[in-house]
């Protein structure tokens, strides 16, 4: 830019463990792959861009130097919506050529048989510019002086094929030579820094870039625009942030953070940066994905890359610098060293989620990232939990089932896992299998046995058997703790959001590094598999938090555990409550022990643990609807929440903790929310006054929006309206998408369908409304479905999933049923399958969980 069953004893970590040979990998069936056949091994392309922004259409020129391993008459490659004008191999014209849009190939088959060795295949084309933010496309905004027109590409996993003819598969790597023509008045970029410009008559240029390394079509670049450049020189490397004309202020943050983060890579992976410049290129809008890793090239939605001191949260702070070291790992994970094929996409997406951590805690350790990244494992396990879930390693067969590879299992289940196994080797042993994985396969492909072969080499730990364990094969463990003697009983299972989708599943088994803390004991540390036993009374079970595993403890086990609360460490303080509330959706225990973990927190906790007990609460509301139980659950919330209200004030102090504030802000909201009359009217005061610290401001934007009626919606889309910064757009448009009336959060999807949504900004103000009232936004989206929606189709899948997740009704798994029979391929309807998981429990939360907290609302 998101197996193997084992059965045993446990072994207590550096001790006796396992034998080091790991299980058998499991591989995909290559034949299920849709593959090139070898006609010709592409070594180099010369490709030339001549697009043209007001027609819509990119005309180009490709000369490919390769090799052809036999002699023939057909020459497969990869090409969708494009049109080839002209073909010629080492000069001879192609008799004909077939396309395949289905597959996006074409078949060029000449007259007279080739020889098997070198060629030059030469191709000129054209096609479409599009207007979503896949392939190559347009994205237009205002400026001050007027509209601007970017022009960019977005090519993973599978659409380089839509911008040029080529093979198209991550381990057809091949060296580039790019040639743009562009307006002179307008800023050209690609891969690699400009080799020579050259003048054109009317008004043009000819940009040509020097050659770069060997890479994968996925990562090319191609950028045009009205763009300024800041940049600074890092390690020998020319470190740039590219910004529309007037943006250069917002960039500056942005460019300190990436020349330190580079120098921290070079030490990390003991791999220096191999490109002469690294550019960090801000899109002017969002685009899909978020933002890409393009190889030197990176480029991103605005708010992920722009900090404007003058308007940006310290939140937006820390999510500019994760997004940023996110996507500069990958310049390492995933460009230098890239997956053989898209079934070990983790390999590039869970590694740099965990980087992205990893170099936070680094280098701003006062931000506690890696206790955020609680978050992270808790997506990975939410997901895992359904009955569509998959293995981290799937088998990947289209360029359907490849996008939809991008998901929460991806990218958090694989940042868990790889947490879970730097901790159990030790961060300086991880490290240094790390750099012996990059040294050895330096502009090669690889699957993830190579990674963690070097890993286990260095650690002496079966390593790759665990590691199997966990993505070989789908689901969460489940610990079960079972008071024992003097001691505690622990055994395996497996969890499931719906325990009855688990009747008829093979049993799962798993090796989990586990840590147990007993109070008045040595912390005890194990690799259970299947069963153990450890000493104490009331231990806590997965201490630390880094095990991928919940943890189901007996009623007075839970309550001692409770009682303890306060003395938790941070992470355990979090684990706890997601665990508790997880396992009384599914009907595991209690849904209240989660409200009785939290209500135990104190008041000075450490403020990532209160940030994560608000979203409970708003979980927890949002799973209710309208009625008295929901105020009563409200009056409680806003008891629990006073005191930190209290605690916190109302204002930011000099020199406090940068998540304070944003805490601060969150609390406000929550009181809000739940129906504090004076957080309302103090949020009101400060939007109409403009008046209070950047914080201040921010979140009484976001409130007054979300507590918006009508009147108040349309002066605020007015201003929307009026701003000529997209980012200011957004931001207000961000705000009205958590409108809480259901008749706005209907407004919402029209608008975002519309021309006042910035580009690429309609999925995430789909999904903000969906999320607030699903069933409101379901019946303004509805209509709509049997067109093309103005989204990335393969996005506008998710969107659409997505929505109808959040409700409660059973009418909405037939629609949903009935939209992707209607518009997805059958193989790629994962989206529609989750979406049914999460509205069934839905239905389970207000049937069973939400009565529970009625009770524990009511005191009983």
């Amino acid at each position: 830019m998101l197996l193997i069953r084992i059965l045993g004893a446990c072994a207590l970590l550096g001790l006796a463990s396992p034998a080091l040979a790991a299980p058998k990998a499991v591989h995909p069936a290559a034949s299920l792959r849709q593959v090139l056949p070898v006609t010709l091994v592409p070594a180099h392309y010369d490709l030339h861009l001549m697009p043209d922004a007001e027609r819509m259409v990119l005309k180009g020129e490709v000369t490919v130097t390769g090799a052809a391993p036999k002699a023939g008459r057909t020459i497969v490659l990869n090409a969708k919506g494009l049109t080839l004008d002209e073909v010629r191999l080492d000069g001879r014209k192609a008799a004909s050529v077939a396309m395949d849009d289905k597959l996006g190939r074409a078949t060029l088959t000449f007259a007279q048989p080739f020889a098997a060795g070198p060629h030059k295949l030469a191709i000129a084309y054209h096609g479409p510019i599009a207007t979503g933010t896949l392939g190559v496309f347009a994205m237009d905004y205002d400026s001050p002086t007027g509209k601007r027109r970017t022009l960019a590409t977005n090519l993973e996993p599978t659409f380089a094929r839509s911008v040029l003819p080529c093979w198209d598969e991550p381990a057809q790597k091949a060296t580039f030579t790019v040639t743009v023509d562009a307006p002179a008045d307008r800023m050209a970029l690609s891969n690699m820094p400009v080799a020579e410009a050259t003048p054109l008559p009317g008004g043009r240029q000819r940009v040509r870039f020097q050659q770069s390394p060997r890479m994968s079509t996925y990562l090319l670049f191609v950028g045009v625009g009205d763009y300024e450049r800041i940049h600074q020189l890092v390690d020998g490397v020319d470190v740039g942030v590219v910004v529309k004309r007037g943006d250069t202020a917002k960039a500056q943050y942005a460019l300190g953070q990436a020349t330190a983060l580079l120098h921290f890579y070079n030490d990390y992976f003991g791999v220096a940066f191999p490109l002469p410049k690294l550019d960090l290129i801000a899109a002017p809008g969002e685009i899909e994905g978020g933002s890409m890793e393009n190889w030197g090239a990176i480029f991103y939605s605005q708010h992920h890359l722009l900090f404007d001191p003058q308007a940006s949260t310290e939140r937006e702070r820390q999510q500019v610098f994760l997004v940023v070291a996110h996507e500069m790992a990958h310049q390492w994970f995933g460009d230098l060293v890239t997956m053989a094929w898209w079934d070990n996409l983790w390999l590039n997406e869970g590694f740099a989620r965990w980087m992205q951590t990893h170099a936070a805690d680094a280098l701003h350790p006062e931000w506690n990232t890696g206790l955020q990244a609680a978050n992270i494992f808790e997506a990975g396990k939410r997901t895992d939990a359904q009955a569509s879930t998959h293995p981290v390693l799937q088998p990947i067969g289209s360029a359907e089932q490849a996008l939809q590879a991008f998901d929460s299992i991806t990218y958090d289940k694989g940042a868990a896992v790889i947490t879970m196994l730097e901790s159990y080797v030790g961060p300086d042993r991880f490290r240094d299998g790390v750099r012996r994985y990059m040294k050895a396969h330096a502009f090669g492909n690889t699957t993830d046995n190579d990674l963690w072969s070097q890993v286990q080499a260095v650690a002496g730990k079966p390593v790759l058997a665990i590691e199997h364990d966990f993505t070989r094969q789908p689901g969460v463990p489940l610990i079960r703790a079972e008071a024992l003697g003097a001691g505690v009983r622990l055994t395996e299972g497996r969890f499931a959001e719906d325990p009855d989708s688990l009747k008829g599943q093979p049993v799962a088994r798993w090796r989990i590094p586990l840590a147990v803390a007993a109070a008045g004991q040595a912390r005890q540390e194990l690799l259970l598999a299947g069963t153990a036993t450890v000493a104490g009374a009331a231990p806590l079970v997965n201490a630390g938090g880094l095990a991928y595993a919940r943890v189901a403890y007996p009623p007075a086990h839970a309550a001692a555990l409770a009682e303890r609360m306060a003395g938790f460490s941070p992470m355990d303080q979090i684990n706890l409550m997601n665990d508790a509330w997880a396992l009384g959706e599914a009907g595991y225990a209690p849904a209240a022990n989660a409200l009785t973990f939290l209500a135990r927190l104190p008041i000075d906790a450490e403020p990532v643990v209160w940030a994560r007990a608000l979203a409970l609460l708003g979980d927890i509301d949002h799973a209710y609807p309208d009625g008295a139980p929901r105020a009563a659950f409200r009056r409680r919330a806003l008891t629990i929440l006073a005191p930190l209200a209290q605690h916190l004030g109302d204002a930011p102090r000099p020199g406090e903790a940068a998540n304070l504030t944003s805490l601060r802000a969150s609390v406000w909201a929550s009181q809000s929310r739940f129906g504090d009359a004076a957080a309302l009217a103090r949020a009101r005061r400060i939007q109409a006054s403009g008046e209070g610290s950047i914080a201040e401001r921010r979140a009484a934007l976001d409130i007054v929006a979300a507590a918006a009626d009508p009147t108040t919606f349309d002066a605020l889309l007015a201003q929307a309206r009026q701003a000529k910064d997209p980012q200011e757009k957004a931001r207000i448009l961000v705000a009205l998408s958590g409108a809480r009336d259901p008749a706005l959060s209907a407004r919402m999807v029209e608008i975002a369908l519309g021309p006042d949504a910035p580009a690429g900004m309609a999925p995430r103000l789909i999904r903000q409304a969906g999320k607030e009232n699903p069933d409101a936004a379901w019946a303004a989206l509805s209509p709509h479905l049997g067109g093309k929606l103005p989204i990335d189709e393969q996005d506008a899948w998710n969107v659409v999933a997505g929505v109808a997740a959040g409700s409660a009704e059973p009418a909405r798994i037939a629609d949903i049923r009935a939209y992707g029979a209607a518009r997805i391929p059958a193989d790629a309807r994962r989206p529609i399958e989750s979406a049914v998981g999460s509205i069934k429990l839905n239905q389970r939360v207000r049937a069973k969980a939400l009565p529970d907290i009625d009770r524990w609302v009511a005191g009983k």
